[in-house]
């Protein structure tokens, strides 16, 4: 008896690049290129729930956008549950496997339709069930995330944001995706609201077989959501571990700048002690620097980071984990980011 074959992954991203013109003048003549996403590799397994965080500006949204087929891709590969993204969207199957939802609910949804409407003409359009069952499908949708019957006849303005943000959620999964790009969902939620939707993701990933690919600024959230978390500071990868391997010792002066930045809810503690704090803005993505992309910001920049983007590798003694950084291995950079010297937020 031979053994079963292990699941693909939901997604996988070799060195995606995205690039936009930049225009000018009367004729709108291209006098430059954003190098919003520069090259970034990762994978999300299935079931799997992977958080790629960083500043505003950094190139995460573009990436989520990217994987879903709705920013345009310059080169690299990207494959979803083993089908390449451009046959996707070639035969128009993409949305049957990868859907988005966004931080504002009402505004992605329709306000002249009512909650039931919009996700039955999504069943309808995409044909997931027969024209009669319909109806039934809908109300399983709006069970899944937990949005009482009554609700179905109700408007978005009529909705809390945590109830827009669940109907948003079922509209989604109307059409049976199995992977899903949360874009800071919970970011404009009231804390409570956030661990409910926090916790429909773990049991959608559970229940329904979707794999996330969570996009958030909010390290707390992501701690507590994600099995493992991406880094990302003007358009390409600092630092990729597994979650509470990331959060217990992060090797990278970038991802330690961003948890030194978390409030400690205990007034008691310091919170992050020794954190790296950042000496510049991100690089623009215009006109992107020779050498590492933080080395404006990082107190321990030399000579070498001037001179070429360090390569992703594996610092010693931790399998699984990736950092761009010239000097991760050095002594005073392991001794700044020892976990001795910190206090997990």
């Amino acid at each position: 008896m031979t053994a079963e074959a292990p699941a693909p992954d939901a997604v996988t991203v070799e060195d995606l690049t995205v690039r936009f013109p930049v225009r000018s003048g009367v004729l709108r003549r291209v006098v430059g290129t954003v190098r919003a996403v520069d090259g970034v590799s990762f994978t999300v397994p299935a079931r799997g729930i992977v958080s790629l965080v960083g500043e505003s500006g950094s190139g995460k949204t573009t990436t989520g956008r990217a994987l879903v087929g709705l920013s345009p891709i310059a080169s690299g590969r990207v494959r979803v549950h083993g089908a390449d993204l451009d046959e996707l969207r070639r035969d128009k199957t993409l949305p049957r496997l990868a859907q988005i939802v966004y931080q504002d609910p009402y505004a992605s949804l329709n306000p002249r339709m009512t909650v039931r409407a919009m996700i039955g003409e999504v069943v309808g359009v995409h044909r997931t069930v027969p024209p009669e069952a319909v109806a039934g499908r809908v109300a399983e949708l709006l069970g899944q995330v937990g949005l009482r019957p009554e609700l179905a006849d109700r408007y978005p303005h009529e909705l809390s944001g945590g109830q827009r943000q669940r109907a948003a959620i079922a509209r989604a999964l109307a059409v049976e995706p199995r992977f899903i790009v949360c874009d800071e969902i919970v970011s404009a939620l009231d804390v409570s609201v956030q661990g409910q939707i926090v916790n429909l993701l773990q049991d959608l990933r559970r229940d329904q077989d979707v794999s996330f690919l969570f996009i958030s600024h909010d390290m707390s959230v992501v701690r507590h959501i994600s099995d493992r978390v991406v880094v990302m500071y003007g358009g390409l990868i600092m630092e990729s571990a597994p979650s509470e391997e990331l959060f217990a010792a992060p090797r990278h002066p970038y991802t330690h700048a961003l948890l030194a930045a978390v409030p400690v809810p205990d007034p008691r503690s310091p919170g992050l002690r020794g954190g790296v704090r950042t000496r510049a803005e991100p690089p623009d993505p215009a006109s992107v620097p020779a050498g590492c992309r933080f080395q404006r910001s990082c107190p321990f920049a030399t000579a070498i980071c001037r001179e070429g983007d360090p390569p992703p590798r594996l610092p010693a003694g931790a399998p699984g984990h990736t950092v761009a950084c010239h000097h991760a291995d050095t002594p005073a950079v392991r001794e700044a980011l020892s976990p001795e010297r910190t206090t997990a937020p």
